[in-house]
């Protein structure tokens, strides 16, 4: 014990119990100096652990966050009938962390709720020694009491009721993290299972375990069908029986504290993407990206941490291991019976493993680990086990990797073209040429990396990885010259950049990705589109200024490098028009001219694709009729366009397309034709969810879309349903800083509140609406919907 008080910075025992001991539960009396003796012992033990456990936390603990669900499952548990309950999760989850959170909470805080229990909170280190030695938990407490040969503790204590302090709490952390064979790990669990199935008549004695997922399922998953087992452990509410996770993902706001714990800029946060956070909602991850941006290395994008990341986790994991070969094996295996991503994503675990016995301790490793997972699909008494990759980028990495093998470790167009007829775009392909594309950059290929850019990929694969591109040669914020060198002179003439760009760079947090880009553009169309992706991302975020200086940027294209065009409008006059209406409520009769002679030159039709030029003013004039609230032009216009450009109606995810069919939907509302208007906006919606892929984070379309529908069916007296469209119109908005389409919302909901005459909502809204005026310089913004 003088040991243990030493380790912990005391003088020596005595010094811990009269400081520690009297902090950690200030004016508590104890009638019975045994139990005094039992938790004075229990603090010591219980301290050690929590310096120990706080001292191996991946991210210091003094960044990490109390998880509310826990409190919530151990306080039902304490209060309840049940002996034991377990954390059960995979390694990395922060189950450790977690419970060092639960023991201060709980027992040994200043704050203390139970100050008056016991608590033995110790590391199965510890206790795993016990239990091969032959001794059962009962009989080991019997020895801390010393207690004689005829006496037992619980049978003490229950005869001395009356002079208990609280309740009896043992927690074992890490219950399955000793390298020990199975019959062993069998073994402790048999002596745990003696002492917790024996305590029906001592209530106030709990267990608490820590556990991987791949161990219960192995051990404690016989049991789980035996009768008793329900009624002796508790696994809350969370407890997913086939994954055999009872511990969720961390919340948002969760990974948003650890991370302004962390001392991260909460601006460069709110730049995350939400598929992003998703990701670092696995403790594990959000361990690696803290360590990724400590110090010196700040954070640069989301993308280079991601990948960086997975790269890191797989080395640790799976190359840097003693049985690296079997691992690899196991995860090629998977892939062959995956036909490489043509079959799904499950295969049954005895085709995987084959009765090789060889492979069982990898397999084991890959599961504790968290880069395959088991699933238990159950029917009545048979169980058919699954296998599968335990996150989709981890398959995207190995795919990438098998491909690149078959290539010699060489990337080039016959690897690509392999990919390509083996499989169709999607986000999967996307991440597997992403991690080739990373492989082509890090090995010095600049030839494969141009050839990936000729190849008959999709908008938005092309799209996706030039922006990864873009962002890797910004790491070190002096390498611009490096990315020039990768693309000759004259490169993005004949490959314009135009053609790649799209909306989904319309997002904040590709601000600095599109700077970079522009250092690439050749052409006066390349310059504009970006400059007009600039200029509408501003006036999205309300900012007047960065609108200015786009607009200052745009005029110089149009009128120095742009030709002459068959426009009744150029996309200058209309952001400008679009501009001076919401900053100052001024209608620029000139450009109002120029916008109303759309007739004259939109006759006939044409097989030509529109330029850039003609896209932005087919896109924006609609809205610059929707300021003016005049809806027979709106719906005219789109018409006509649509007449010019027939091949624009088969283009069914064209932003283009989903900006006309916005426009000709809240025309319809303006004419009061509500069923053509929620017949036009259920179209755009089935586009939108179909075709997904291709709106990851430009969700401005969406949200247009959700408010025109919103708005037909508040009109139709669908009050309900007009709420939840509006709501979740404005929540994206939020999460995508999107200022302009958050007050369109709010206006929306104003409108509803008022119909409703909900008193509290109104005043809400109200005060939103403010909030949102009182951070712009834009101040016509009262009449974005029609009266």
């Amino acid at each position: 014990m003088n040991t243990l008080a030493q380790y912990c910075s005391y003088k020596d025992w005595e010094d811990f119990q009269t400081r520690h001991f009297t902090q950690s539960t200030p004016g508590e009396v104890v009638k019975d100096g045994k139990w005094a003796e039992l938790k004075s012992k229990g603090a010591a033990v219980s301290h050690y652990t929590l310096v120990t456990l706080k001292n191996r936390s991946g991210i210091p603990f003094q960044n990490t966050v109390s998880r509310a669900f826990s409190v919530a499952h151990i306080e039902r548990f304490l209060e309840g009938t049940y002996p034991a309950t377990a954390l059960i999760a995979p390694s990395g989850w922060g189950k450790s962390t977690t419970l060092v959170h639960l023991v201060e909470h709980f027992w040994y805080s200043k704050e203390a709720k139970y100050p008056h229990d016991i608590c033995w909170f110790i590391h199965a280190h510890a206790a795993g020694s016990l239990f091969l030695r032959g001794l059962n938990l009962s009989n080991w407490l019997d020895d801390q009491l010393s207690l004689g040969q005829r006496e037992n503790f619980r049978e003490y204590f229950k005869a001395h009721f009356d002079k208990i302090g609280g309740r009896l709490i043992l927690i074992i952390d890490g219950f399955d993290e000793i390298t020990m064979s199975s019959d062993k790990l069998k073994l402790m669990y048999t002596k745990l299972e003696e002492f917790v199935y024996s305590n029906d008549e001592f209530p106030w004695i709990k267990v608490i375990l820590s556990v991987r997922s791949n161990t219960w399922s192995e051990i404690f998953h016989n049991d789980q069908r035996m009768p008793p087992f329900g009624r002796y452990w508790y696994l809350g509410p969370e407890m997913d029986e086939e994954t055999n996770i009872n511990i969720p993902r961390m919340t948002e706001q969760e990974v948003k504290s650890v991370l302004y714990n962390h001392r991260m800029d909460p601006a460069v946060v709110r730049t995350f993407s939400e598929s992003f956070l998703q990701k670092l909602r696995y403790p594990f991850y959000l361990q690696l990206f803290c360590q990724l941006n400590t110090g010196e290395n700040s954070f640069i994008n989301e993308h280079l941490s991601l990948y960086e990341m997975v790269s890191r986790f797989v080395q640790m994991k799976v190359f840097s291991t003693n049985n690296n070969n079997f691992k690899i094996n196991i995860i090629n295996k998977l892939l062959e019976l995956l036909d490489y991503g043509k079959k799904g994503q499950y295969v049954d675990k005895s085709a995987l493993l084959n009765k090789n016995a060889e492979l069982f301790s990898a397999y084991k490793e890959l599961l504790s680990e968290n880069i395959l997972v088991e699933e238990n699909l159950s029917q009545d008494i048979m169980f058919y086990v699954k296998v599968r990759f335990a996150h989709q980028f981890l398959m995207e990495y190995f795919m990438a990797m098998h491909f690149v093998a078959q290539g010699q470790h060489q990337t080039g167009e016959g690897v690509f073209m392999n990919v390509i007829s083996h499989l169709p775009s999607s986000t999967f392909r996307t991440g597997i040429f992403k991690w080739m594309l990373r492989y082509a950059i890090n090995n010095g290929q600049q030839e494969s990396i141009r050839q990936m850019f000729h190849l008959s990929l999709s908008n938005i694969e092309k799209s996706q990885l030039l922006e990864y591109l873009a962002v890797h040669y910004q790491q070190e914020g002096n390498r611009e010259m490096s990315l020039k060198s990768i693309f000759p002179m004259g490169y993005f003439k004949r490959y314009p950049l135009s053609k790649i760009l799209n909306d989904n760079f319309i997002h904040f947090g590709k601000r600095k990705v599109l700077v970079a880009l522009l250092d690439l553009a050749e052409l006066p169309e390349d310059k504009l589109k970006i400059r007009s992706i600039l200029f509408i991302m501003s006036l999205l975020q309300l900012d007047a200024e960065q609108c200015e200086q786009e607009l200052h940027f745009i005029k110089k294209i149009v009128q120095r490098e742009m030709t002459e065009e068959e426009l009744w409008v150029t996309p200058y006059d209309l952001f400008l028009f679009i501009y001076e209406y919401l900053k100052f409520g001024i209608v620029n009769e000139s450009i109002k001219d120029k916008l109303y002679s759309y007739g004259r030159y939109l006759n006939g039709s044409t097989r030509q694709t529109p330029s850039v030029s003609h896209e932005l003013v087919f896109r924006f004039s609609g809205f610059a009729f929707a300021l003016l609230h005049d809806y027979g032009h709106m719906a005219n216009y789109s018409k006509r366009i649509f007449e010019c450009y027939p091949a624009l109606v088969y283009q069914k995810h064209d932003p283009v397309r989903l900006s006309l069919l916005s426009w000709q939907t809240y025309a319809a509302i303006g004419h009061h034709d509500l069923t053509s208007a929620l017949k036009i906006s259920r179209h755009a919606e089935l586009l939108l969810k179909n075709y997904s892929f291709d709106h990851t984070n430009g969700r401005h379309l969406e949200v247009l879309h959700k408010l025109m529908q919103g708005y037909a069916c508040m009109l139709e007296n669908e009050l309900n349903k007009a709420i939840r469209l509006t709501e979740t119109a404005m929540e994206i908005s939020q999460k995508m800083d999107l200022k302009l389409l958050m007050m369109m919302a709010v206006q929306l909901l104003q409108k509803i509140y008022t119909a409703l005459k909900a008193e509290k909502q109104l005043h809400i809204t109200r005060q939103q609406l403010q909030l949102i005026g009182t951070s712009t310089s834009f101040k016509q913004l009262d009449k974005l919907w029609g009266q």
